[in-house]
């Protein structure tokens, strides 16, 4: 007759139940946290990258007719584009302000380090931006024939016809 150990099983058995129960309540400590609202620094720094980068998108949007006349580089699309995304940025997203810890009832102080943030998250989202493919080209259009660019300086162009 073979003797079975009973201290083995056991073993085995309790070490699965606390596999079990620390799985259980690893879940119900998320399930908790998302129920009262809380958030890690991870998921508040990704709430926050992109608010900045819809705000910056909205003021480039809002800056189209300054991007046609002087270009993506120029600094009045810049100016005009930051001018734009900061009252959308402390009106749209307090929630969003409130949870990276910034004071939205001091305006002096809500406005500086917004602006500070979009002036650093400018040059990233204006990338997307113009890389959008619902964004107009930044050069001028080809034209459709050769014929219509104008000569260069110092060619005399002479016209060859044919007859047929």
């Amino acid at each position: 007759m073979e003797t079975v150990q009973v201290d083995s099983i056991a073993t085995i058995l309790l070490q699965l139940a606390a596999a079990v129960l620390l799985a259980a309540g690893s879940w119900g400590i998320a399930r908790f946290t998302k129920w009262l609202g809380l958030q890690n620094n991870a998921q508040i720094n990704s709430a926050m990258e992109a608010a900045l980068q819809k705000s910056v998108t909205y003021g480039l949007q809002q800056a189209q007719d300054t991007i046609r006349q002087k270009g993506w580089d120029h600094i009045e699309v810049k100016n005009q584009a930051l001018a734009s995304a900061l009252p959308y940025m402390t009106e749209r997203f307090t929630a969003t302000l409130k949870q990276a810890g910034v004071d939205v009832k001091n305006e002096a102080a809500l406005k500086n380090v917004v602006a500070q943030a979009l002036d650093r998250a400018f040059p990233a989202a204006a990338a997307v931006a113009a890389a959008s493919p619902a964004t107009p080209p930044a050069t001028a259009p080809n034209p459709a024939h050769t014929a219509e660019l104008p000569p260069p300086q110092g060619v005399v162009v002479t016209g060859v016809s044919e007859q047929l």
